[in-house]
């Protein structure tokens, strides 16, 4: 008990502690060669992420293939389990017919007038033991979007480049935390 409530607080406790993002200022070179040094930077970040765009909208087309087979099987698996719940409704279904006298039952007990039918004694309990859930019809924008996230790379590298041919230029880099979310001055 007392591993659990020590859990228990340590979670309240982080969901409590500041948020913080990373932010680098940029301070430049002071030197006659730093404008050109820095131009090829730029245009190299700019290739960079034009490259990076190219390769993410072709990795796009690939998923979004993948997504609609992967979607056309999930639709296979999705229709078995409706036919499954269905069954299992009608079970459920037919479990309440033999034990209750629907006229009399409305779900929260037997009112006035109502007769327990004879093999319903005591141990029937309103509600059978099993509910079934019914399934979740999987959509193809939730599989496109799974099969971007695995198979497509946002992040080429580019602002590293960037920032290693700033520096290679004589460029300062500084970076500092700032608070983003439950910020001590917030409190």
């Amino acid at each position: 008990m007392r591993y659990l409530l020590s859990f228990m607080a340590v979670l309240l406790f982080l969901g409590c502690t500041p948020k913080y993002r990373v932010v680098n200022s940029y301070i430049p070179p002071q030197n006659e060669t730093a404008p050109t040094c820095l131009n090829t930077c730029q245009i190299k970040l700019d290739a960079c992420k034009k490259s990076c765009k190219a390769k993410f909208d072709t990795c796009k087309v690939k998923a979004e293939v993948a997504a609609k087979e992967n979607y056309k099987k999930k639709m296979v698996i999705y229709q078995a389990k409706l036919e499954q719940y269905a069954r299992d409704m009608e079970m459920v279904e037919l479990e309440r017919s033999l034990y209750y006298d629907d006229f009399y039952y409305s779900g929260l007990g037997y009112y006035g007038g109502g007769f327990y039918r004879p093999h319903s004694l005591f141990w029937a309990s309103p509600m059978p033991l099993f509910v079934p859930h019914r399934p979740i019809r999987p959509t193809i924008e939730k599989e496109i979007q799974n099969a971007q996230m695995q198979m497509c790379e946002i992040d080429c590298g580019c602002t590293q480049s960037y920032d290693n041919c700033f520096i290679s230029c004589g460029g300062e880099i500084k970076s500092k935390k700032v608070c983003i979310k439950n910020c001590p001055s917030d409190r």
